[in-house]
């Protein structure tokens, strides 16, 4: 019975840390391909993501990630106009699309990570991002057929540019720093700092769950009082976040969206 107790105990634990580091660098290869989601789960998708941009450092990851987004989308409607031009289509409604794909991607480069207004700027460049490219797409399918569209994204596939493996390492070392960073907020509550596998995580030598799984082991040696107080600030943690975030989505859906995105607007 106490091993059962324990060990769920530290299933607790395993999942009450897990909310508050953000995904393992694994989260980055999502394809792209899939069709758009919902409403609500794009609510819902948000609503996880702005959990940490009350950190500059959040912010700054969030932004890189949407911008990662648009590079990839850009370098598709790039080719595909090239290979539709070739074909002898008519190629003007998606160009249009593409100019303003750019303008967002230039909005999301100068956008202010520290201000007090990330997550409304990044909440509305997304959903612009996430427009024009669903436009881009359907636009796309009345000129193709379905054979032509697949070897279209085959030929896509074999060319990604160097600039985007150079953006997606920047995010994987950002996302490092930020759960070694919550990592470092739990050896506050449990009052000494053993950093060593913090460390190797940080270097890329473990992985994410390896870390939380010997922190919990850690917490789990502690005595039943001292484990529950930091069960208990975890759970108020993850709760004010989920609260938090909620909130501003609800504020930004009732007032709309149509603020600037650069350093000066504040």
């Amino acid at each position: 019975m106490k091993k059962i107790s324990t060990l769920l105990i530290l299933l607790m634990m395993l999942i009450s840390i897990s909310s508050l580091a953000i995904a393992d660098e694994a989260g980055e290869e999502q394809d792209q391909e899939d069709e758009a989601p919902e409403q609500e789960d794009i609510d819902s998708e948000t609503e996880k993501e702005i959990k940490i941009m009350d950190d500059s450092l959040g912010a700054e990851i969030r932004l890189l990630q949407l911008q990662k987004a648009l590079l990839k989308n850009i370098f598709k409607a790039n080719m595909s106009i090239e290979v539709l031009k070739v074909l002898g289509f008519d190629t003007t409604a998606l160009e249009d699309l593409l100019i303003k794909m750019k303008d967002v991607l230039y909005n999301v480069t100068i956008a202010d990570t520290s201000s007090s207004e990330s997550v409304e700027i990044f909440v509305e460049l997304k959903n612009q991002s996430k427009n024009l490219t669903t436009k881009f797409r359907e636009t796309l399918r009345e000129l193709l057929d379905d054979v032509t569209l697949q070897e279209l994204r085959e030929r896509i596939k074999e060319n990604f540019s160097e600039q985007l493996q150079n953006l997606d390492k920047n995010i994987r070392n950002k996302i490092r720093y930020f759960n070694r960073n919550q990592m470092y907020k739990l050896w506050g509550l449990i009052g000494h700092i053993d950093d060593s596998f913090i460390l190797e995580y940080l270097n890329g030598t473990v992985t994410l769950n390896f870390t939380k799984i010997q922190l919990c082991k850690v917490i789990n040696q502690l005595i039943a009082e001292k484990r529950f107080l930091i069960y208990s600030e975890i759970k108020s943690e993850n709760m004010r976040r989920q609260i938090h975030a909620h909130d501003r989505l609800e504020h930004m859906g009732d007032k709309g969206h149509g603020r600037g995105h650069g350093k000066g607007d504040q």
